[in-house]
C-alpha cells in the first residue's frame, strides 16, 4: 500500500492438520491453529454419503449447524480420548510437550485410541499392511515389566508410549490372537493391527490391595446378572492382571491372518460434550465455597443422553441397571467416562460396562460419589427421599425403580455368595476379600430392596 499509515491485514497461518480415518476409508480432516487454540473439523463428503457413517459424536453432527460447531466442541472431544493422571505425565515427558498441548498430544498418541478413528498426519495414509510381525510380550517379560515399574513405566515399551486411552490407572493394550487360557499370546500394536484387549495389573500402592481381584468379582458379578458388561479374566504372570476384552474392537481370523475391526464408542462427557474436568458432578470438587457447583455430569445430565439414543426404552432401563449396580457394591467413583455409547448414524447406544470396582473396601481413599443419589453425596446419606429424588430428576417411573432394584438385589444376593468361591482366587487372601465383597453386597441389597419400597410411597409433592 503507498499510505505510510495504512496497516496490511495478516491472515492467520494455517492451521495444522490431523486426518481421521475408519477401517481404511478417510472420514475428516481435524484442524488447529495453536497460537489462538482454534480447532475445525471438515468431514469429507464421501464419508458423509456412505451409507454406514456416523458423527464422532452428537456435539460433531455429519452436518455442521449453520453458525458451526460450539466452541470448543472439537477440543473437548479430542482431549476426552487421552489418558489422565501419571500416563499423561509420561506421555508428555516423553515426547516433550506440554500436558495443555492437546493437539500435540493426540499428535503421538491418535493412531490407537478408544472408538473407530485413528488420527493420521495429512500428507499420509494409514499403511494398509503391517510392515514387521507384531511385538509379543511374553508372560516372563510382562513380570520383569511390572516388577520394574516405579523405574521404567508400564506404559512405555521400546521407548514409545503405549498408553493412549483415557483412565489414571496403569494399563497396557494388547492383541491376542485367541483366548489366553487357550494358549493366546499377546502384542504390542502397529498400525493396522489394533488392540483387542487391555491389561490392567495390581497397582503397586498398597492403598487398594486386590484390585484385580475387586474388578474381576464385580465385572463378573454382573456378568451372572445378566447385565452387559465387558468380558474379563484374570491372568498371573504369576502377579495378578486383569485382562478386559475391548468391546469397541472385533477380532477376526482369516487366510491373511488377523485382522480387527474397530468400533465407535464415545464415554458420557463427549456424549454431553462437557471437558474431562467435568466427569464429576461437583466439578470444582467439594470445598466449601464450591461444593454447591453441580456442573459436571450427574445422574440427571447421564439421563437426559437417553435422548441421543436410537431405543429410548432400552437405554434408560440400561441406565437404571447401571446406577443400582454401582450402588449394590459400592462403587462412589462411578464418573461420567465410566459409561460409554456406541455411535451409529441413527443415535447412540449403550455400551457394555466396565471399570466396576467397591471403592468403599479401601478406607484410605474419600468415598464421596461421583455422582449423588439426590443431594446425598455419600452411600449412608442416601435415604428412600434422596432416591425418591433420583427417580424424580432422572424421569424413572418410582413403582418401576421398586420393581427392578428388588430384582437386582434378588440377583445380586443369589450369586454374590457363590461367586466368593470361585476358582479364579487362588489364595487364602483372595477368598476372605472376595468374601469381604459378598458380604458388603448382600447388605446393600437388603437397603436397596428397604429404600425402594419405601421411595415408591412417597408423595409426589414432597418431592
Amino acid at each position: 500500500m503507498s499510505d505510510a499509515g495504512a496497516q496490511i491485514a495478516v491472515s492467520p497461518p494455517p492451521p495444522h492438520a490431523l486426518v481421521l480415518w475408519a477401517d481404511g476409508q478417510k472420514v475428516a480432516t481435524l484442524g488447529h491453529e495453536p497460537k489462538n487454540d482454534l480447532w475445525s473439523l471438515d468431514y469429507d463428503a464421501a464419508w458423509v454419503k456412505a451409507p454406514g457413517a456416523f458423527p464422532l459424536s452428537p456435539a460433531l453432527s455429519l452436518q455442521a449447524p449453520a453458525n458451526g460447531y460450539a466452541v470448543g466442541a472439537v477440543k473437548r472431544f479430542v482431549e476426552n480420548l487421552l489418558p489422565e493422571g501419571r500416563a499423561l505425565d509420561i506421555t508428555a515427558t516423553t515426547y516433550r510437550v506440554s500436558k495443555a498441548n492437546i493437539y500435540a498430544l493426540i499428535s503421538a498418541l491418535g493412531t490407537e485410541t478408544t472408538g473407530a478413528f485413528r488420527f493420521w498426519r495429512a500428507d499420509e495414509a494409514p499403511p494398509a499392511i503391517a510392515a514387521m510381525p507384531p511385538r509379543e510380550v511374553t508372560r516372563e517379560e510382562l513380570d520383569k515389566r511390572l516388577a520394574e515399574r516405579d523405574e521404567i513405566p508400564l506404559a512405555v515399551w521400546d521407548g514409545k508410549v503405549r498408553m493412549s486411552i483415557a483412565g489414571v490407572q496403569d494399563k497396557l493394550m494388547v492383541y491376542a490372537h485367541q483366548p489366553l487360557d487357550e494358549g493366546g499370546r499377546l502384542f504390542l500394536v502397529e498400525p493396522p493391527l489394533a488392540s483387542t484387549h487391555i491389561l490392567k495389573p495390581e497397582p503397586s500402592r498398597a492403598l487398594t490391595p486386590h484390585l484385580v481381584v475387586n474388578e474381576h468379582y464385580c465385572m463378573t458379578l454382573a456378568r451372572r446378572m445378566k447385565l452387559p458388561v465387558a468380558d474379563v479374566s484374570i491372568y498371573r504372570t504369576p502377579r495378578p492382571v486383569l485382562v478386559i476384552r475391548r468391546f469397541d474392537r472385533v477380532a477376526r481370523q482369516d487366510a491373511s491372518g488377523g485382522t480387527v475391526q474397530r468400533l465407535h464408542i464415545i464415554d458420557a462427557c463427549q456424549a454431553s460434550d462437557l471437558p474431562v474436568t467435568y466427569k464429576y458432578e461437583r466439578n470444582f470438587g467439594n470445598g466449601e465455597h464450591v461444593r454447591n457447583i453441580r456442573d459436571g455430569v450427574s445422574f440427571q445430565v447421564l439421563f437426559d443422553r437417553v435422548e441421543q439414543t436410537a431405543n429410548k426404552a432400552v437405554a434408560r432401563m440400561t441406565l437404571l441397571r447401571w446406577a443400582l449396580f454401582q450402588f449394590l457394591i459400592g462403587n462412589c467413583d462411578a464418573h461420567g467416562k465410566n459409561f460409554s455409547f456406541f455411535v451409529y448414524r441413527e443415535g447412540l447406544e449403550p455400551a457394555p460396562w466396565y471399570d466396576l470396582v467397591s471403592v468403599v473396601q479401601y478406607p484410605g481413599i474419600d468415598h464421596e460419589l461421583a455422582m449423588a443419589w439426590g443431594d446425598a453425596f455419600t452411600l449412608e446419606e442416601v435415604t428412600a427421599f434422596e432416591l425418591a429424588t433420583f427417580a424424580r430428576r432422572c424421569g424413572i417411573d418410582r413403582q418401576l425403580l421398586r420393581r427392578d432394584a428388588k430384582r437386582m438385589a434378588k440377583l445380586a444376593t443369589e450369586h454374590a455368595p457363590q461367586l466368593a468361591q470361585a476358582a479364579d482366587y487362588i489364595d487364602d487372601n483372595e477368598r476372605a476379600f472376595a468374601r469381604q465383597l459378598s458380604s458388603f453386597i448382600v447388605a446393600q441389597a437388603a437397603r436397596l430392596t428397604k429404600l425402594a419400597e419405601a421411595a415408591a410411597t412417597i408423595n409426589g409433592e414432597f418431592l
